[in-house]
């Protein structure tokens, strides 16, 4: 039998029974009908603000939860010891959740014991996944993900203090094909739990939903988000995370458009949102968002990334632009010397750096390129070997683009066009020209 883990969980499913969805889960929108326009979500860069490594090695955070209690924000993750590099971690390891406070999300964080660890008489638990914490009635809930030979499961903790946790008696709350990284919200008159499933045996990554009234009884399951892949080993519809501003209702969901990725998709009803409503793209990983009073944050976190990035969460009128994670970008350039180019994180200038000697692996210093610096640039190499760099204005409006002269110098920025959301692709074609294709601003076309 395989080891249960987050990735060949999805292929157990293959041979599980049928889950029991009930239909799309459509429910009607439930804000006003007066509700403005939907707002773009986007997020500036991500600062590190806590290493959760401990005297006997790094350990990273992966799915977590942010709370704010008595002045003070708790965090709670998943954590596991870091991999060597180049290596995947084994997520079956991981077996605890850790906790760590702090007076706010930039910290300073304090770690304190882990707050829960697996306990195997209890119904099989055999790994802690993707806790999230809500608080009602005075107490505490946890929810996280477990299972094992039993099969996948969401159970239930809880506590007065966000320290001491309890175990719910009656064991899982429910079971399902890969049912994990539930996140609760409160929903009109009821709680509403949002989770990562499969629809069926062999089906399609969804965000499932249930419904309850206590916290602890929950309804059959219904769809909120179907994904049109049907790879069932790449999970696309993880770590799902709503939040309602202004009658809208905000999806965040990933890995999506690589692993450090993830999308959020508008609806006005908080059980339906489709590729319709996409509303803007974060470049980070089990992405959450919340507010510190009027500031709003995403944070993330990932198995390599070691502990928890914050970053400031952007609602805006106009589309932000698709900001890459690939950070630097190199190339050969006509003299035929490494070129490299990459984003000052503090700023985001543009900057370049050049192979001087490639036998001692002597470079030049980093200098400013100049030119706009809306995501990482794409470069060209034209057919006479000359790069051309390609750039996106902050604002993601129109693309500039700059060329090597023939002597190895750089003409001028000039104005390439637009608009664009996004930083363009670069190819030649057949007959040595370049071909440049862009991501319109919200992605509704190329």
């Amino acid at each position: 039998m395989l080891p249960i883990s987050r990735r060949n969980l999805l292929l157990g499913a293959a041979g599980a029974g049928t889950l029991p969805f009930l239909g799309d889960g459509r429910a009607g929108a439930l804000a006003s009908d007066t509700a403005p326009p939907p707002r773009w979500v986007g997020a500036g860069p991500f600062d590190y603000v806590y290493d959760p490594s401990t005297f006997d090695g790094p350990r990273y955070l992966n799915d977590h939860t942010l709370i704010k209690a008595q002045g003070r924000w708790h965090l709670f993750s998943i954590v596991g010891r870091s991999a060597p590099r180049g290596e995947s971690p084994d997520s079956t390891r991981e077996t605890s959740l850790a906790h760590a406070s702090a007076p706010s999300p930039h910290g300073p964080w304090t770690t304190h014991a882990d707050a829960l660890t697996v306990a195997p008489s209890y119904f099989g638990e055999e790994h802690l996944w993707a806790p999230h914490v809500v608080e009602a009635g005075g107490r505490f809930r946890m929810f996280y993900a477990a299972g094992g030979a039993s099969g996948a499961a969401i159970n239930l903790a809880t506590s007065s203090d966000l320290f001491t946790w309890t175990r719910e008696p009656s064991g899982p709350l429910f079971r399902g094909l890969v049912a994990r990284d539930p996140m609760v919200l409160r929903v009109g008159g009821e709680w509403v739990m949002y989770y990562t499933e499969l629809s069926g045996p062999g089906g399609r990554h969804v965000v499932a939903c249930r419904r309850s009234a206590d916290l602890v009884h929950w309804s059959e399951p219904g769809t909120v988000f179907t994904d049109a892949t049907t790879d069932t080993t790449v999970s696309v519809t993880e770590s799902p995370y709503v939040v309602e501003r202004d009658g809208w209702y905000y999806l965040f969901i990933g890995p999506r458009g690589g692993y450090e990725g993830t999308d959020v998709l508008a609806s006005r009803d908080p059980f339906h949102f489709d590729l319709s409503g996409y509303a803007g793209h974060v470049a980070g990983h089990a992405v959450e968002a919340f507010a510190d009073g009027d500031t709003w944050y995403a944070s993330a976190a990932g198995w390599f990334r070691g502990g928890l990035h914050v970053a400031p969460l952007q609602w805006r009128d106009t589309p932000p632009p698709w900001q890459s994670t690939d950070n630097p970008v190199a190339s050969l350039d006509a003299a035929g010397r490494l070129v490299v180019f990459a984003l000052d994180a503090s700023d985001r200038s543009m900057l370049r750096r050049v192979q001087l000697d490639p036998d001692t692996d002597t470079w030049s210093q980093w200098e400013e390129f100049g030119g706009p610096a809306g995501a990482v640039p794409t470069l060209g190499r034209n057919a006479d070997g000359a790069l051309e760099v390609f750039s996106l204005a902050p604002q993601g409006a129109n693309l500039h683009h700059r060329a090597q002269r023939p002597d190895g110098g750089w003409y001028d920025w000039e104005e390439f066009g637009g608009p664009a959301g996004a930083a363009p692709a670069v190819a030649r074609g057949a007959d040595g020209r370049l071909e440049v294709f862009a991501l319109s601003p919200g992605g509704a076309s190329i």
